[in-house]
């Protein structure tokens, strides 16, 4: 099974935004600019943020990257106060929520596409005050050839760039990012848990292969690798990120008190709904959203089990190596609870009975199916 494997007068319109005591327009005319005009723009800025260092977080899923991304949003203008700029550029606001406090950072800068004007705004909206950029995005880390060369090319510009990596040991964060890909809009998995890990897992859970590119492009004193199983919560990782990014004194100390929403995961019984609404691949995404949210209201009490002690024994048998070395490598002091050093939390599961089940399957189905009616007859209309 396993395998190591801002209006003009042509009409164009701007808008004015203030950061800190610099006002700067952000062109919001509909048609980008010529690719040559885009490019000597990036240019000529670059020259100016070549004494700047950029903090990149990259991910991975699943590693309080969400709790992160709230935490840096909300103290946004309290970091600029520490020389530290949490830009806007890049970052979307996703109307389409399934679930409170779920975001992705900066994903707009993660687009592996031609995102000139992208990068022309971040470096824009830099102000003089700021002396280091923290850019996040658990979607740097998606499985794309070249990725990493393509992302340290796209941020040049920098005089600097230091990579922050959060991992966690494979047999837990798998679950866990199955999970967040079965509930994504777009990708419409509807693959059991265990085809899932069978057909993407060597390619997933080698951590050493697919991010030893980071380390070697930007070298391993730039390369800062934290265990999200030997850290106590998101907090402690956003601590050592912060200070990784140069931010140091009381403000370390009030960040932990600040209220962001609370972002829960989706359970092991809702992939069971989740995997029929993908299979009829709703193209409307706030219909979409809509019928997730009552999918998650419809499931019964208690969970189920997708981790099975076989699957656990061959992904430990698979990583445990690839752990080992990693930890020799990149880490500089021990880190057991990634190196498999101690068995996973129980998760006290109390499955559902079958007709439980039975009685869930069929109001997904009907869920799904009006949808489908209501999409239908949406579409006969215009």
């Amino acid at each position: 099974m396993w395998h190591t494997p801002h209006v003009d007068d042509a009409g164009n319109r701007s808008r004015g935004r203030r950061l800190g005591t610099r006002e700067f327009l952000v062109p919001t005319d509909a048609s980008p600019p010529p690719r040559g005009c885009v490019r000597a723009r990036v240019s000529q800025m670059a020259r100016g943020v070549k004494d700047r260092t950029l903090i990149l977080h990259i991910g991975l899923h699943k590693t309080a990257t969400s709790y992160l991304q709230n935490v840096l949003s909300t103290c946004r203008y309290d970091l600029l106060r520490e020389g530290v700029l949490y830009p806007t550029t890049g970052t979307v606001d996703v109307a389409f929520r399934t679930r409170e406090g779920a975001q992705s950072g900066h994903i707009q800068l993660t687009r592996l596409r031609d995102s000139g004007d992208v990068v022309s705004e971040l470096l824009n909206e830099i102000p003089d005050a700021a002396s280091t950029v923290l850019v996040s995005s658990e979607d740097f880390t998606l499985p794309r050839a070249n990725a990493a060369t393509q992302y340290i090319r796209r941020f040049s510009a920098f005089g600097n760039v230091q990579v922050v990596l959060v991992l966690r040991r494979q047999d837990v964060w798998v679950e866990s990012y199955y999970k967040q890909i079965v509930d994504q809009y777009g990708k419409f998995e509807t693959r059991s848990f265990d085809e899932f890990l069978e057909q993407m897992g060597p390619k997933l859970l080698d951590f050493y292969t697919r991010f030893s590119p980071w380390r070697d492009l930007v070298g391993p004193e730039s390369f800062h690798v934290l265990s999200y199983d030997d850290l106590v919560g998101g907090a402690a990782i956003c601590r050592r990120i912060l200070e990784i990014a140069g931010v140091h004194g009381s403000f370390l100390d009030s960040f932990e008190s600040v209220p962001v929403p609370s972002y829960e995961s989706v359970r092991a019984i809702d992939t069971l709904g989740l995997r029929i609404l993908n299979s009829y691949r709703l193209d409307d995404r706030d219909l979409r959203t809509r019928v997730a949210k009552l999918i998650y209201a419809a499931a019964p009490d208690g969970d189920i089990e997708l981790m099975t002690q076989e699957m656990q024994d061959g992904i430990q048998e698979l990583c445990g190596p690839i752990n080992e070395r990693i930890e020799r490598e990149w880490f500089k002091e021990a880190v057991p609870g990634f190196r498999f050093g101690a068995a996973p939390k129980d998760a006290a599961v109390n499955p559902p009975t079958g007709p439980e089940v039975v009685d869930y399957i069929d109001q997904v189905i009907s869920l799904c199916e009006a949808a489908r009616k209501s999409a239908d007859e949406s579409d006969s209309d215009q």
